[in-house]
């Protein structure tokens, strides 16, 4: 199984999602300004991560509605909630 997978939405490399030491989620490390809003957050899986970069590029935001950590193992970063904050 892989550990690392980059993530492109419309031909743009996005960031690259890296599996944990624990296994438990896979953290998301943006390449683009416009994805930064998704840095350190936690996703089950990578199709979570392309979806949450999908939903930026098509919306200019993302939600979290317990859809990138559904385990609940991952905690989301102060910056993480501020960017979330009010969608």
């Amino acid at each position: 199984m892989a550990h690392a997978y980059i993530i492109q939405i419309a031909g743009r490399t996005a960031g690259i999602v890296a599996r944990d030491h624990a296994g438990q989620a896979f953290h998301f490390f943006a390449s683009q300004q416009l994805f930064q809003p998704l840095e350190g957050v936690a996703f089950a899986g990578p199709h979570f991560a392309e979806r949450a970069a999908r939903e930026i590029q098509k919306r200019g935001f993302f939600s979290l509605t317990g859809e990138a950590d559904p385990s609940g193992a991952a905690e989301q970063t102060d910056r993480n909630r501020s960017a979330a904050r009010g969608f």
